[in-house]
């Protein structure tokens, strides 16, 4: 009884100090990770960094550039034009701008009341932050306080997959998230009561339709087969390499295919991400990337892949008789193999996150339950003063997104302290 009284006074001061400095707070959560509370704390924090992310940064266009000043501009036409329910659903498989229905529909919600950008985002990162945080932990609590601070780069950068800065594309990081909540439990422990969650996935985001099939197909396949099948465990392993070195396509083939197997409502959306044009536009943004964009991407594919790969003897040696993790690993082979081939085509790219989100996972459950003299244990170790380039330009990333109040504000100066310079820019004028 006392432990539980305790427990309860530690989660009320953690929840106060994150209301008054939520920057305080969730190094405090993080800290304190093993607490009951701290995952939800720390989903506090999401909310905030929800409301003072910067959606239209200083100089910009509200509109144009990144997708966030976009949805804003959507739910300002919503309120001034009190854009009905019925309207939207109307829209839904006819308009192909309207076919991600949570978004929508979340836009609607908050125009009943109000066209202010950062009460929208505040909704968006409530519905993120959730999965978001229950992700991480599930992973984190699964693993050995003692091995854990060995591994801190790695974890970090779980953290960083698909962080909370990401709904700034709501629409296709929440999908991530929420796939990812329904599909770890099954594999890791054949927990299969958040599976009913894949079936909202496309209404998220209309490309999870693809992903969601590609999970019932893999449920389909005999449990024995994924679990204790050496022939189907290098079957998926040999799928995963090939897919590493295809780096041709073409588009028209692959259009046709997605429109005739697709339902007829998803032809014209289709159609706007795989073609030519949309080809030629990304390599043209491609080409105005600064190099340490593409090579820190480089280091994280390939530092994980090769882990991935070098990992299976390890895995079968420790894990044979652990279905889960080996029910994990065919999965991961598989899905990696698939992001591989989506990444052939315009915006598909985006899918290697998803296959990150469980190859780091994967990857940290192994060298966490293994000795500390195994091969695999050691090559990690070494791996990390790799992806530490990769981490520190992650975080960079996140500076693009946040003013000073990330660090100042709280959930009170909030409403009438708004900033929409990054902190970047503020660190380039110093420079």
């Amino acid at each position: 009884m006392l432990s539980i009284k305790q427990n309860n006074s530690h989660a009320f001061w953690a929840f106060l100090l994150t209301l008054v400095w939520p920057f305080a707070g969730l190094l405090y959560a993080l800290a304190k990770w093993r607490e009951s509370w701290a995952k939800n704390a720390f989903w506090l924090v999401c909310i905030y960094m929800g409301i003072v992310q910067i959606f239209c940064p200083e100089g910009q266009i509200m509109g144009m550039g990144i997708d966030g000043s976009a949805y804003v501009v959507f739910l300002q036409d919503m309120y001034s034009y009190q854009t009905s329910l019925g309207e939207i659903f109307a829209k839904y498989l006819v308009d192909e701008y309207y076919m991600d229905l949570y978004q929508q529909l979340v836009s609607w919600l908050v125009s009943r009341f109000t066209d202010n950008g950062h009460t929208l985002f505040a909704v968006f990162a409530v519905v993120f932050g959730f999965f978001y945080s229950r992700n991480i932990w599930y992973i984190l609590d699964k693993m050995y306080d003692s091995k854990l601070s060995k591994f801190f780069i790695l974890v970090t950068l779980f953290f960083l997959v698909c962080p909370i800065y990401q709904i700034n594309g709501v629409r296709m990081w929440t999908a991530l998230q929420v796939f990812v909540y329904a599909m770890m439990p099954y594999l890791v422990e054949h927990d299969k009561s958040k599976l009913w969650w894949l079936l909202l996935t496309p209404f998220i985001h209309f490309s999870y339709l693809y992903v969601m099939l590609f999970a019932f197909a893999f449920f389909i396949l005999p449990y024995r087969m994924k679990t204790k099948s050496n022939v189907f465990l290098l079957l998926s392993l040999a799928f995963f390499i090939v897919t590493l070195f295809i780096n041709t396509i073409q588009l028209d083939s692959v259009n046709s295919i997605l429109e005739e197997y697709s339902p007829e409502s998803f032809e014209d959306r289709i159609d706007m991400y795989v073609n030519d044009e949309a080809k030629d536009y990304r390599d043209s943004m491609a080409s105005l990337t600064n190099w340490y964009v593409t090579g820190s991407a480089n280091i994280l594919f390939w530092g994980y892949n090769i882990l991935l790969i070098l990992m299976l003897p390890c895995l079968k040696k420790h894990f044979k008789e652990n279905n889960g993790m080996m029910h994990l690993c065919v999965f991961t082979f598989l899905l990696s193999g698939f992001a591989n081939l989506t990444a052939l085509i315009p915006s598909g790219g985006r899918f290697q996150l998803l296959a990150q989100m469980f190859k780091v996972p994967l990857i940290l459950l192994v060298v966490t339950q293994i000795p500390r003299r195994n091969y695999f244990y050691l090559l990690v170790k070494v791996s990390m003063l790799v992806l530490l380039v990769p981490l520190v330009f992650e975080f960079r990333k996140m500076l693009d997104f946040y003013g000073i109040n990330l660090f100042f504000g709280d959930f009170i100066t909030m409403f009438f302290w708004e900033t929409n310079v990054p902190i970047i820019d503020y660190i380039k004028q110093l420079v």
